[in-house]
């Protein structure tokens, strides 16, 4: 990808004279931003603009050209690039729409690129994108006329859409963020955005990468490189609902991932996720300090109803409040001009005026061992202690540096002053307490989740009977159908998984016999390969205490689907013990198109229906991963004994998700996979799974 942003000589193809061309837009851009190599200009009207010549075609340049960007009607694409091939060039830009996201003749003139940039073994960005910028060394080919209205930094930036793109540059000009490098890749028709970020985590000008994603191709390679990334990776994942789906549909082709998945896959893979401008903006800015490696904070206030608000933000982020010893707020009582002010963590400092302290005390504070973080609460109120607050500022600088711990700097000032500030301080400048706090939540949070990836997991492997399970996946293909229930237990048996003791039974006679044989009370359950969900359809029946329970229950269940489906091939029933105690669990996986195997845990009965609660993990998944998820489910205190309750048993049902995780990952053939429910037996006496579904591909 270095060849994207560090061309000796670049072709802009699609330039006239015009005044309203956007050709000529991109050669002013690479004027404007001072690119150091050469720009070739060529359209076929030719001519001249601002004393450049325009070449008629690419073969007329007289010179080796290193990438070609071109914008010129999606019908002469494919052309273009013939005749780029044909020159020995080998890397592109293709800005022109019309492609795959706006007719089904684009998407041909899509395949009719790709054979081409095949043939001469061309790689390009695009097309349907904006460009890119790199500010190192001026190569700026977006096609909207542009200033130099963001400065150079760190931060990189990836985008699936040019509008979010520029108004994310926007944003960062505004906080006074620099940029580094910036690509739009569009349609992703050869280099897609995972190609980029695997550039861009080696790119050494680049300290900080952020990604806007529509859709995401594929989801496992993203985890693996942001997994591995040395840099903070931030992504804004839009495109997560109906609306969203439908707009992206027509503006890049996207398919949307499941939400829950993303957002479980951006968690293992140490990825930050932001939803909204301010959250961006605020994570930006205090990825740039140190992290904030333990939950002791620090906060110093010029006033003390700021340092309120500041102290209830700490509490909702789960930080504490350091300890200050006695000596340290004995030693700032000194500077007071009158001890009117309780000294304590906040430390209030309303009664001192003299700035210049400030910063000693800023110190004092980032020497104390117990002090992980300082969140400096500041205002300014004329033009002289705007000076001065300057000065400390240049202070405060230097002791993040010195001490290597963040010093979140919050001031109210006038807007000209704040501006001021970002604009012309490399360091980031926070306007709200709330988000100050919030912030370093997240810069702590990514510190954390960081040093878990960077420590290796263990993701045990089983010995199971992976046979067993092939034979059966086998036979039911043959028959073009799902597993049967009684064929999906045998599978959990195969992988280890502890089922309840189940006996078919075809007729009557044989569910009486089976019961007799299992011991009352039984449950009944219907086999059937064309009923999936049994509830659904009164293919379920609890709690039958006697021969004659069972015999009504099966021709009442038989007589009552057959009505309702006349055509389903009914193969008998179930017959299953009773069994009683524990808690519900329902545990199960699915194939994820961009993430492949993905596994679930949710409280059992109403709490996962009605509320939804589950936790999902992408396998495979490591002992902390399946620990992970079972703690944080919402009811979890109530598996782990809470008021006085027995716990239950965890650890086995840690080993369940982790049997079921090699099962799927194993077979991509499982599409779907539920077991529910699963019985979980107090602490020590393990699990078993009463029912599962298995849907094939």
């Amino acid at each position: 990808m270095r060849e994207i942003f560090y061309p000796s000589t670049i072709a802009v193809i699609g330039v006239s004279a015009k005044e309203d061309n956007l050709g000529r837009n991109i050669v002013a851009n690479l004027v404007e931003y001072g690119f150091n190599g050469i720009v070739y200009a060529v359209g076929p009207s030719g001519g001249m603009i601002e004393t450049r010549r325009i070449y008629r075609s690419v073969g007329d340049i007289p010179d080796h050209v290193d990438l070609a960007v071109i914008l010129t009607p999606a019908k002469t694409v494919p052309m273009i690039l013939e005749e780029c091939g044909q020159k020995g060039i080998r890397w592109a830009i293709i800005e022109t729409a019309g492609f795959r996201e706006f007719t089904e003749e684009g998407r041909q003139l899509e395949e009719a690129i790709s054979r081409v940039a095949k043939k001469y073994e061309i790689q390009f960005v695009g097309p349907n994108c904006i460009g890119a910028i790199n500010m190192e060394n001026g190569m700026c080919v977006p096609f909207p006329r542009l200033t130099k209205f963001v400065k150079q930094g760190d931060v990189s930036m990836i985008t699936q859409s040019g509008g979010v793109g520029m108004s994310a540059l926007n944003l960062m000009a505004n906080e006074g963020l620099g940029l580094n490098k910036f690509v739009s890749v569009g349609n992703m028709l050869n280099i897609d955005a995972e190609d980029m970020l695997e550039y861009l985590i080696t790119d050494e000008g680049t300290g900080l990468i952020f990604m806007y994603l529509e859709s995401i191709r594929d989801g496992r390679r993203l985890m693996e490189i942001a997994r591995r990334s040395p840099k903070p990776v931030v992504i804004f994942k839009a495109n997560i609902g109906e609306l969203g789906r439908n707009i992206a549909q027509s503006h890049t082709a996207s398919l949307a991932s499941d939400d829950k998945i993303v957002e479980a896959a951006f968690h293992q893979a140490g990825i930050i996720r932001v939803s909204d401008a301010t959250t961006f903006g605020n994570n930006l800015k205090i990825l740039g300090l140190p992290p904030m490696k333990g939950k002791n904070l620090a906060i110093i206030s010029r006033s003390g109803g700021h340092a309120v608000i500041a102290a209830d933000a700490t509490e909702l982020a789960g930080f504490n409040l350091a300890y200050f010893p006695e000596s340290f707020l004995r030693e700032i009582e000194k500077h007071f001009r009158a001890s009117v002010i309780r000294l304590t963590n906040p430390l209030d400092l309303g009664d001192l005026f003299d700035l210049n302290v400030y910063a000693q005390i800023v110190e004092q504070t980032l020497q104390l061992e117990d002090v992980d973080g300082i969140v400096f609460l500041h205002t300014s109120l004329s033009e002289a202690e705007n000076l001065t607050s300057r000065r400390l500022l240049d202070h405060m600088i230097e002791l993040v540096g010195k001490y290597e711990k963040p010093v979140a700097y919050y001031i109210s000032a006038a807007a000209e002053e704040v501006n001021y500030l970002k604009q012309n301080y490399d360091f980031p400048i926070f306007t709200q307490v709330v988000e100050t706090i919030r912030a370093l939540e997240m810069s702590h949070r990514y510190y954390v989740q960081a040093g878990k990836i960077r420590t290796k997991a263990e993701t045990p492997i089983y010995k199971v009977n992976r046979k067993g399970v092939k034979d059966l996946i086998a036979i039911a293909k043959e028959d073009d159908r799902d597993l049967l229930i009684s064929e999906a237990l045998q599978v959990l048996e195969h992988y280890g998984i502890t089922t309840v003791p189940s006996l078919i039974a075809g007729t009557v006679d044989e569910a009486k016999a089976a019961a007799e044989e299992i011991g009352y009370p039984v449950a009944i359950k219907i086999i059937s390969e064309q009923i999936s969900h049994k509830s659904d359809v009164g293919g379920v029946q609890l709690n039958l205490r006697n021969s004659s329970a069972v015999a009504e229950a099966f021709e009442e269940m038989m007589g009552h689907i057959l009505q309702a489906y006349p055509d389903a091939k009914l193969d008998g029933v179930l017959v299953q013990p009773m069994v009683t105690g524990g808690r519900e669990l329902i545990l199960g996986g699915r194939q994820d198109p961009q993430f492949g195997a993905v596994i679930l845990a949710g409280l059992g009965g109403i709490f996962v229906e009605i509320f939804e609660e589950s936790q999902v993990r992408v396998a495979p998944i490591s002992q902390r991963a399946a620990r992970e998820m079972i703690q944080n489910l919402r009811g979890y205190q109530i598996l782990a004994g809470a008021r006085g309750h027995k716990p239950v048993d965890i650890e086995a049902v840690v080993e369940i998700l982790l049997r079921l995780s090699q099962l799927l990952v194993d077979f991509p053939d499982i599409a779907e996979l539920d077991v529910n429910p699963l019985r979980v037996f107090y602490e020590g006496e393990g699990c078993r799974a009463l029912d599962a579904r298995i849907i094939l591909s």
